[in-house]
């Protein structure tokens, strides 16, 4: 069976279908930034609060993990602190 590409039917793209432009969400940059927020405020304002109070940036991934887990912030603290066997001084509250 001989096929001739002559006889074969291509079809012309149309321009009535125009593929569509980059859809603008104003969510995406929401999404790009998402900020976790937890009973004792936005991350970045108790990230910044913890590193005046001399919290190291290994403790504090690991005090964002744990809020993450749902642990309020000085059980965090307590955790963090026993589990690196320090803490900084004058982060004690009270």
């Amino acid at each position: 069976m001989r096929v001739l590409l002559s006889t074969i039917r291509t079809r012309r793209l149309s321009n009535r279908f125009v593929a569509p432009a980059r859809s603008v969400n104003r969510f995406d940059d929401l999404n790009k930034r998402s900020v976790d927020v937890f009973a004792e405020g936005g991350w970045p304002a108790i990230r910044s609060s913890l590193e005046i109070q001399g919290w190291s940036p290994a403790h504090l991934d690991q005090i964002h993990e744990q809020l993450r887990q749902g642990w309020p912030l000085a059980i965090a603290l307590r955790h963090v602190s026993i589990r690196f066997g320090t803490c900084p001084r004058g982060s004690k509250r009270g």
